[in-house]
């Protein structure tokens, strides 16, 4: 008679490790509980004794682990823990799989308790999936699918508090000799009208030769092995590419909301697993008719909480809080930092109007096909006060992506006669791309002609990110007035992100000083430069906004004073002589939408920005969904 491999597989053998876990997302996707019962029995007593402090594992032990996510409290996210010995686990009888103590999992259920969470659920329906690897196959680890999908109902005690759940449930169990280091997961049950789920592994400290597999349950079912990868932030990234498909899946939750578990392999180190329940999830679908012909996004999907992300690696994720081996819990208290204002920090003034500059720095204009020359007259255009954010919270600025239709109604709104625009760029995207910059702040009234005459002025600096959709800006080559096409790519809902205090040097300023400038995307550097490489001068630079408003700044008006070369939109000096031949606008944003489809540089959902301008201060966004 075979064994029924999702109960205890134990039988004295060294090393062994034993998982049964289960996630319940409630529907309203605010809410999750996340329940793991194991069995970690060590290569050999002598080895996990001598080499670590705490409680000996040397005989092995059990452990019930037990998270609860709750979006609108504090705090955000519980973990729990409880540690027996490996005697607490026994095999279960029927729908029951296994006993640890008094808690149990089952093909139908959950019950036990860790501190104070408590739990019973219950899971009905879903589907059996056969395991990724056949049982015989001697691999260190097997994973085994027990219900995916599943209808759940079911209390969490939370503190005392009892919490009602109602929504989908998965339930997985893992087995072997060794943990997989390398691990990346994704479970989004409400993508639109599909669920998503992506699993990727690797028994290196880094993912190669691994397995990966990427599933869409819905109208539109998809199989395929995605590349994958985990970034600093939370995120966690798949991509399938394919002659004519091409297929991005996104999910992320701030570290700081996780949790944290350090679990011990049988090769006695720790594995760092962060996890989160209440997380988001994006979804890119594009197609083409032929190889080498424009991409086209044909399917677009978001969830704002509701989905399951998790990350294993021997390295920590830097912002996730880890319960030790040997520790019992941990509370995400997620605060508002206090702002650290000094004699040269000074909080922001009420907001005037925002003048943004462009092509001011000579790298960013030879990367645009230009030649710099400091005759050249300045770009300067409105931004609109809407895009202004203070990044004063505990999390990064959070900036919703356009979706397709108010990128359409943005450019419809500066062509209100065009009835054929709106057909011409349907179901293009916003293309996003992030341009790190320092903003000038006028701390008062500025006085050009002293400022002209070498007398310092009362400014204040600031690091800012003047986030762009551009394809709006694109649809401006060849228009009348093609700034207007920028601002309304620059002027979206928080696209003006800013350092939570101002830099306000002492005695004000007459000219810009030296200071480095860098921008770091999911922690990869894409720009550094320093202010010296600005061809104009300050007085330049003022003259050319007070010109834009028409009045000279007055406190509390922003003059962003343009980027730096390392944007996200990069085009070889080829791809430009090809662009510039093109005179249909249409054709040239259809270009730049098929470029963005297979783009790593460009922005999409879940990343994270990070713009720093030495004393002037630091800026993160997260574009969200």
């Amino acid at each position: 008679m075979s064994r029924d491999l999702d109960r205890p597989l134990w039988t004295d053998q060294r090393p062994w490790f034993e998982v049964w876990f289960a996630v319940v997302i409630d529907e309203g996707k605010r809410r999750a509980a996340w329940i793991r019962q194991t069995l970690f029995i060590p290569r050999s007593s002598a080895s996990a004794d001598s080499r670590h402090a705490g409680p000996k594992t040397g005989d092995g032990r059990a452990t019930v682990w037990a998270a609860w996510f709750d979006a609108d409290a504090q705090p955000t996210a519980r973990a729990r823990k409880r540690i027996l010995p490996a005697s607490a686990v026994r095999t279960g009888e029927g729908d029951v799989l296994v006993h640890h103590d008094d808690c149990s999992l089952g093909r139908r259920g959950a019950e036990g308790h860790a501190a104070d969470l408590a739990w019973t659920l219950a899971w009905t329906g879903g589907k059996t999936e056969s395991a990724p690897l056949p049982s015989w196959l001697p691999a260190p680890t097997h994973s085994k699918p027990i219900l995916h999908d599943a209808d759940a109902t079911g209390e969490m005690t939370v503190g005392g508090e009892v919490h009602a759940l109602r929504g989908r449930a998965l339930v997985m169990r893992l087995y072997g000799k060794r943990r997989l280091p390398t691990l990346q997961w994704m479970w989004a049950p409400w993508l639109g009208d599909s669920a998503l789920e992506m699993t990727a592994a690797s028994l290196q400290d880094r993912f190669a030769l691994g397995l990966a597999e990427l599933r869409i349950d819905g109208p539109r079912p998809l199989r395929g092995r995605p590349a994958s990868a985990a970034h600093p932030g939370g995120l966690v990234t798949a991509t399938i590419a394919g002659p004519q498909r091409l297929v991005h899946a996104r999910a992320w939750a701030e570290p700081e909301a996780m949790v944290g578990y350090a679990y011990r392999d049988t090769d006695d180190r720790d594995l760092m697993v962060a996890q989160s329940d209440s997380g988001s999830a994006h979804l890119e679908i594009w197609t083409r008719k032929l190889p080498g012909a424009p991409w086209h996004l044909t399917d677009e999907k978001r969830s704002a909480g509701g989905v399951a992300v998790e990350i294993h690696q021997h390295e920590p994720l830097p912002g996730v809080t880890y319960v030790p081996w040997d520790g019992v819990r941990f509370d995400a208290e997620v605060a508002v930092p206090p702002l650290a204002t000094d004699a040269e920090h000074v909080p922001w003034p009420a907001l005037g109007a925002i003048v943004a500059l462009g092509l001011t720095y000579a790298d960013h204009i030879r990367e645009t096909g230009g030649t710099p020359s400091a005759d050249a007259p300045i770009v300067a255009f409105a931004k609109h006060a809407r895009t202004f954010v203070r990044d004063d919270g505990p999390y990064p600025v959070s900036v919703l992506a356009p979706s397709v239709d108010e990128v359409t109604a943005a450019a419809v709104a500066l062509e209100p006669d065009d009835s054929a625009l709106a057909t011409r760029i349907a179901g293009m995207p916003a293309v996003l791309d992030y341009e790190g910059e320092l903003a000038l702040v006028a701390l008062g009234p500025i006085d050009l002609d002293a400022l002209a005459a070498g007398t310092p002025q009362p400014f204040g600096l600031a690091a800012a990110n003047d986030l762009t959709a551009r394809l709006v800006q694109a649809l401006g080559d060849g228009q009348p007035a093609p700034y207007a096409y920028w601002a309304a790519a620059k002027s979206f809902p928080r696209f003006g992100p800013v350092s939570p205090l101002v830099w306000a040097p002492a005695g004000g300023l007459a000219a810009i000083p030296a200071l480095t400038i860098e921008t770091r995307v999911n922690g990869v550097r894409r720009q550094h430069a320093s202010t010296d490489d600005i061809i104009y001068p300050l007085a330049a630079l003022v003259r050319a906004a007070q010109s834009q408003l028409g009045r000279p700044l007055a406190r509390g008006d922003v003059v962003l004073t343009g980027t730096p070369g390392g944007i996200g939109l990069r085009m070889s000096p080829l791809q430009r002589r090809v662009a510039a031949r093109i005179t249909d606008r249409f054709r040239k944003a259809e270009m730049l939408v098929s470029s963005y489809a297979a783009s790593d540089s460009l922005l999409r959902p879940g990343d994270v920005v990070e713009v720093s301008c030495g004393r002037a201060g630091t800026v993160r966004a997260r574009i969200v969904v």
